[in-house]
């Protein structure tokens, strides 16, 4: 980052060669004494002139690279570089990083000595500063103060006449105070934060600044000490806005609970965690275990001090919620958050980032010390070390304006290689190691090897790193290496043990002293006749290994062979199995050399096998018996299942399941209950366990219920859980539907005692009102019976009529299932108007307007129903007082069905009878006849239709109703 000096206060000092670029357009803003950074003058005249048209070409890779590096850095960011002119000199410049410019200056070391300390001292006391402004010299003299430092002085000592006279006395009493001044002769920046007890008793925060000031080179002549009250800034609340502003630090407040109270959202988004998540959660839970203490220990330490400010930087790694970890420098203070209770004020800058680039710095100068070299993708230029240039044979100045020089040295195949692996690692920002053959004008030719890595800069190759050595003598050394050591690398290839080798030049085995060792043989006695070797060996085993050596004489295969040794090797040396290997040798030409080979003691691994072995076929017939089992280590992890598993939860593949965490089978809601079940379970109790109803994850991430019983047993000294799993989806499937079933027949129940009682109602009337007309029927004459009696008879017996019609349409609406079929709208319309053509006044206009000409898929039988009931609605509820009556029916298509609208000028319907139209037996017109099921009917046959009615309609207007109904699969 760039940091702040004194020449950064001087307002542009004549002395200081500068320039100032727009960042849009990189045009020329401002300069003084430009040439001496660049070479040439800059032109003259108010034209606005871009920087890179008059800037020497050679350098135009340095500030378009850097231009590009600081945009990615924060405001105040500087970078510095070297211009390198053509006589081999070369001056140090720094680029600032501000808000629309970027701002190229002569470094500070090559400026201080224009700069006299008496300039920078008086401008310094000139701006009046509110901060109490100190400078002193290596003897701690005070050499000048502002009147701030007075008002301070007077403050903390009372009546003082000369402020300079004390700072000997500050010194001796506060220590961070020294530790500051040390660290700005050290050539050090160093920033405090310290508590103060005034003259009057009172307590001041200060926060204080220890800058070094240099006259001339590199040596520090001088401290500034700024001081400034924060006291004001104590509080919680004022110093966490402070702290906000400041987005690209993390910081937080912690109580003495280590809970977290504050924190900004710059941490919490690198932690990936919501406010909420994170309030009120401890500390130290994100911390890594193994620095929680050395953590712990500081927090107290600053607790219980009278510091405000802790004099120690820690470096913690805090985990994200996805489990990454993340590198930050904290530093810590002391700060009040009520009247008696106080917290800790973390500052976390994540250095991440810089911890990697500190790594890739190191490793880069371990191989430049190699013989490094670096290229400067945007410059295009190769900087290497005089070791570099000597291994290839050119020359450093040479290289580093020829990049490519090497590559055009190598041989055709050497050159194809290193270009493709270059092209990846500008890719795939991957290392690279490469040998290569090169011809030199000098040195003919010559092996090197190449080796390097990209240097990364947010995310993007700006260049590569790397080193060259001279392999040479290594590639031939390493070749007659390899053909003169063939026959040893062959032996440690083979085996560790009972080495043998045969050579069948001179027919004459050799043996290893260790081989003797295991057989228990005396090497002085030479090595057994064949036929004493075979006796080693069980009976059983003899043709299987008289077959393998054959193999291996004659046809050179390689053998790998386990044996039983027979009852005379075993009683003398304890040997059950052996383990005997051989190969063939050859030479370069493909000529057999020798067979070479080894005997391994394998006793102890063969049992254990067995054992291991009878205890699996223990396990695996009783997994096999089980339908759905499988056997998981205390741990979790599993270790076998059988078929019925594997097809329930639908895996092919045998491994695919194992050495999974057996918890993962489950839903995760199961996790905690599995857990505790499994803990209940006894060792060997496989008499009657219990059982629990869990869900099983399958492969295509769906759910099975299964019964779910589990047993433990120990094998080995080492526990395992055998749990048995039994699918009872289809159980499941029968209980809801048995509970859907139930559901049904009680709102089958409830409509049927609705329908019951409105039937027995609306039948009641007619019924009655026909009784009573029989009763005086009997009393009146024939004749009056014929002309008044008989009429009111028959109008009732059709309102009865009427009922039962509406009932069994109703009853067919709810009990008949769906059948699609294929309808002419036109046709339907036609054959329920004809229908109904005797029962029209001869004032009644029907318009129709059907605009569909597809055939409509829908239930013929209820598509019938609604327009039936709708125009019999329509017929019947039509104003007799009108003189002209209508009625037009419209249908067109919509969306993916149809849209049928009534529009009618009858009598209407009132604004509080519409929202009861719809149900069963209402009806709101007192003065005319029908039942009441109409609309309730066709309201019915559209939802079961999936379709959806509106009605619109005002009194004495007129009726519009809108059906949409869907069109259904057939």
């Amino acid at each position: 980052m760039y940091k702040e000096t004194f020449l950064n206060l001087i307002e542009k000092d004549k002395n200081i060669p500068f320039f100032i670029i727009e960042k849009e357009n990189y045009s020329f803003l401002e300069s003084h004494k430009a040439q001496m950074i660049l070479g040439i003058e800059y032109p003259e005249g108010d034209e606005i002139i871009n920087f890179f048209e008059f800037c020497p070409r050679e350098w135009h890779g340095i500030f378009r690279g850097t231009f590009l590096e600081l945009e990615q850095l924060n405001y105040g960011a500087s970078l510095e570089q070297k211009l390198y002119y053509e006589n081999g000199t070369y001056q140090k410049i720094e680029i600032i990083n501000d808000k629309k410019t970027f701002i190229i200056k002569q470094q500070e070391e090559d400026l201080n000595h224009n700069v006299s300390f008496l300039k920078l001292t008086n401008h310094l006391l000139l701006k009046h500063s509110d901060d109490a402004i100190f400078i002193i010299d290596k003897n701690f003299k005070v050499l000048f103060y502002n009147n701030a430092s007075k008002a301070l002085g007077r403050r903390l000592l009372g009546k003082v006449e000369d402020i300079g006279s004390k700072m000997h006395y500050f010194l001796e009493k506060y220590e961070r105070l020294k530790i500051g001044v040390h660290k700005a002769f050290n050539g050090e920046e160093f920033q405090s934060e310290l508590s103060y007890y005034l003259h009057s008793g009172e307590q001041v925060f200060l926060k204080t600044h220890y800058q070094p000031i240099y006259l001339q080179g590199q040596e520090v002549e001088a401290c500034l000490i700024r001081s400034k009250d924060i006291t004001t800034r104590s509080t919680v609340e004022e110093m966490f806005s402070s702290m906000l502003e400041q987005s690209n630090i993390g910081y937080s407040i912690i109580d003495t609970d280590f809970k977290i109270v504050k924190i900004n959202k710059y941490l919490r988004d690198l932690l990936q965690y919501s406010e909420h998540e994170i309030i009120g959660e401890k500390f130290t839970e994100f911390i890594h275990p193994s620095l929680r203490a050395h953590f712990l220990e500081e927090f107290q330490l600053i607790l219980s001090s009278s510091e405000v400010e802790s004099p120690h930087k820690l470096f913690i790694d805090l985990r994200s919620k996805y489990g990454t970890a993340l590198l930050f420098e904290v530093q810590t203070r002391k700060v009040k958050i009520s009247e008696r209770r106080f917290a800790v004020f973390t500052t976390l800058k994540n250095v991440t980032q810089k911890e990697q680039n500190n790594q890739m710095l190191k490793e880069m100068q371990r191989l430049i010390k190699a013989c490094g070299w670096v290229y400067d993708r945007f410059s295009k230029t190769m900087n290497v070390t005089e070791e570099v240039a000597q291994v290839i044979g050119i020359s450093q100045e040479f290289i580093y304006k020829n990049p490519t020089a090497l590559l055009s040295m190598c041989d055709e195949r050497s050159y194809l290689k290193a270009k493709k692996e270059l092209l990846k690692s500008y890719k795939t920002q991957s290392d690279f190691d490469l040998e290569l053959l090169i011809r030199g004008k000098y040195r003919g030719e010559q092996w090197v090897r190449l080796t390097g890595r990209p240097i990364i800069r947010h995310n993007r190759v700006v260049g590569l790193y790397g080193g060259i050595q001279d392999i040479t003598q290594q590639k031939k050394q390493l070749g007659l290496l390899e053909r003169n050591e063939t026959y040893i690398d062959e032996i440690q290839r083979v085996t560790h043990v009972g080495n043998w080798v045969y050579e069948p030049r001179e027919e004459r085995y050799y043996w290893s002293d260790h081989l003797y060792t295991l057989l228990n043989l005396d090497k002085s006695q030479g090595i057994p006749s064949t036929k004493t070797q075979l006796n080693y060996i069980d009976k059983h085993y003899r043709i299987v290994f008289r077959e393998a050596i054959k193999r291996l004489s004659i046809l050179h295969k390689p053998i790998d062979l386990d044996i039983k040794c027979s009852g005379q090797l075993l009683n003398v040396t304890q040997l059950e199995f052996l383990n005997i290997q051989g190969r063939a040798i050859y030479d370069q030409s493909g000529s057999l050399l020798r067979f070479v080979g080894a005997v391994t003691d394998i006793t102890e691994r063969k049992r254990k096998e067995e054992l291991s072995k009878s205890k699996k076929i223990w396990l695996k017939s009783m997994i096999n018996a089980a339908k759905d089992s499988f056997i998981a280590e205390f741990s979790g992890r599993v270790v076998n299942y059988n078929k019925g598993l594997q097809r329930l939860l639908g895996f092919s593949n045998y491994f695919d399941l194992r050495g999974k965490v057996f918890l993962d089978f489950f839903h995760e809601r199961d996790h905690n209950r599995i857990l505790e079940y499994r803990n209940n379970c006894r060792i060997g109790d496989v008499s009657n366990p219990s059982k629990i109803e869990v869900q099983m994850r399958k492969r295509d991430s769906s759910y099975v219920d299964v019964e779910l019983s589990a047993n433990l047993a120990k094998i080995q000294g080492k526990l395992y859980t055998i749990f048995n799993a039994h699918d009872i989806t289809k159980r499941k499937e029968y209980e809801q539907g048995l509970i859907a079933k139930n559901k049904e027949l009680k709102e089958t129940n409830k409509e049927l005692d609705r329908f019951l009682y409105s039937t027995t109602h609306d039948l009641k009337g007619p019924v009655t009102s026909l009784k009573g007309l029989l009763n005086l029927a009997y009393k009146e004459k024939p004749e009056e019976v014929m002309r008044v009696y008989l009429p009111m008879m028959n109008k009732n017996v059709d309102r009865v009529l009427d009922l039962i019609k509406d009932f069994g349409e109703f009853l067919r609406n709810n009990r008949q299932n769906l059948e699609p079929k294929s309808i002419d709208l036109f046709e339907e319309l036609k054959l329920i108007i004809d229908s109904h053509q005797f029962h029209l006044s001869s004032d009644f206009v029907i318009n129709l307007d059907i605009s569909t000409s597809k055939r409509f898929v829908s239930d013929r039988i209820r598509l019938r129903s609604i327009l039936t009931n709708l125009f019999t609605n329509s017929v019947k509820y039509s104003d007799a007082e009108k003189g002209y009556k209508f009625l037009n029916i419209v249908i067109k298509d919509h969306l993916n069905g149809i849209e049928i609208q009534f529009e009618d000028n009858g009598e209407g319907i009132s604004q509080s009878d519409q929202s009861k139209v719809f149900d069963m037996f209402y009806r709101a017109s007192e003065y005319k006849e029908g039942t009441g099921l109409g609309l309730f009917i066709v309201k019915e046959a559209v939802e079961i239709l999936g379709g959806e009615i509106e009605l619109n309609s005002e009194k004495g207007l007129g009726c519009n109703i809108k059906v949409y109904l869907p069109a259904l699969n057939r």
